[in-house]
């Protein structure tokens, strides 16, 4: 009899145990009894909430031809998907130029855009970024060095410039200056979990530049350096995803975001997106996100719809002279329009030019169809009978309305968008 009643307060103890450790669990809310039998609908609760990991994200080249509102909508998604902060890897502006005016209007509209990041965005330098004495000179004034690190939960993000051009030398290239920079960092963060280390152009590959990595300044002792750490190489540049080992270390080219590129797809390494890097003990976790496959909650076909009037037209002038010479008449331009299907079937296009000025449209309708996830090309050109001054052109307007048509597999009515371009205004 004693034993019989011992067993059965046994039984009530465990019960009464599995009960506290539930409400524990909870969060307080208290459970049946049968909810702390042996059977249970969760696969464990050690929940994935290791305090030392975190996420952040990267973006990749924006320019080399940069396709307007791509970048844009990246931020627009990392705002949704809310990392601790944004890293990128150089190639924010086109540069290449000589007129001071011209590099700073592009650097204002990048960092209106970066404004609109809600949380922290570290700048790293490409070839376009400082292309020449005085795209490194307004880097400077705007953001100080073009190499700097930071530690973060006991990982250190090393960023370099691989476009250092401050010993007269041809980029790519690492200076000894910048390596003695880099040697000290990692001598005083030797104990760090991990090292991440970001750049523009992806020096390791001998074919890319030059005979060997000899070549491209003191990248090689920087390389010696790693080798006895836990470290990974991020890079960008070539517009075309691409991943190798090193070292025993994992070496990343990104694609685009937004940059100049055929966007033939995973196949060929060329797509839009963001990189998502969870931070564990183990290395990062890193995570390739296609910027079309990121969408809110308000994801209707309406909602769709009015995205993708955003992405399927955008347009790239190329003048006639010297646009920036307010003395030299302006006589016609050529237009580049890039045609985007995000979606895995083909699309059908129609697009009408209408003008309200004395600028001529060729061609005035143009038909297309554009396969899927792909983009067309189609050069139009903007024709005068007279020569212009500038005054007419800032107040010529020329639209382009157009219509794109799905048909859907076993679907008997396609679905058709439509929207207005504006190509001058």
């Amino acid at each position: 009899m004693l034993a019989r009643l011992n067993q059965y307060l046994q039984k009530k103890t465990a019960v009464v145990v599995l009960f506290i450790l539930a409400i524990a669990v909870l969060g307080g809310e208290a459970v049946s009894e049968t909810t702390v039998s042996s059977a249970q609908p969760w696969s464990h609760l050690k929940m994935n909430n290791e305090p030392n990991n975190f996420q952040f994200a990267i973006v990749s080249d924006r320019t080399g031809g940069h396709r307007e509102g791509v970048f844009e909508d990246a931020i627009d998604r990392l705002n949704l998907l809310q990392p601790e902060f944004v890293m990128c890897i150089g190639d924010l502006i086109e540069g290449y130029s000589e007129d001071k005016d011209t590099l700073n209007e592009q650097w204002d509209e990048i960092e209106d855009l970066v404004g609109k990041i809600e949380m922290p965005f570290f700048y790293v330098p490409g070839n376009h970024d400082i292309s020449n004495e005085l795209g490194l000179k307004i880097w400077k004034e705007r953001f100080g060095s073009t190499y700097n690190h930071f530690v973060y939960k006991d990982v250190l993000f090393l960023c370099l410039n691989s476009e250092d051009i401050g010993e007269g030398n041809e980029s790519p290239y690492i200076t000894e200056k910048q390596k003695d920079y880099a040697a000290k960092v990692l001598e005083e963060n030797k104990d760090v979990r991990w090292t991440l280390v970001f750049f523009h152009a992806p020096i390791w590959l001998p074919e890319e530049y030059r005979d060997d990595i000899y070549n491209v300044g003191c990248w090689a002792d920087i390389e010696e350096l790693l080798k006895n750490r836990k470290y990974t190489v991020i890079a960008g540049h070539t517009h075309r995803y691409s991943h190798h080992e090193r070292n025993n270390a994992n070496y990343i080219v990104l694609s685009t975001t937004g940059g100049g590129s055929r966007l033939r797809g995973p196949l060929f390494g060329e797509f839009d997106h963001v990189v998502w890097v969870t931070m564990t003990d183990e290395g990062p976790r890193i995570a390739n996100l296609m910027l079309s496959g990121i969408l809110d909650e308000k994801l209707s076909p309406e909602y769709l719809k009015t995205r993708l009037r955003g992405r399927i037209i955008r347009a790239k002038s190329y003048y006639y002279g010297d646009w920036g010479d307010k003395d030299i008449p302006y006589k016609g331009s050529s237009v580049t329009m890039h045609l985007t299907n995000d979606f895995d079937i083909p699309m059908k296009l129609l697009l009408e030019f209408h003008s309200k000025g004395v600028i001529n449209v060729v061609p005035e309708s143009l038909e297309c169809t554009v396969a899927g996830n792909s983009v067309e090309k189609v050069d139009i050109m903007l024709k005068t009978e007279r020569a212009l001054d500038h005054e007419d052109i800032e107040t010529e307007d020329i639209t382009c309305d157009w219509k794109a048509q799905f048909k859907l597999p076993r679907k008997t009515d396609a679905v058709e968008i439509t929207g207005t371009y504006r190509l001058v205004k």
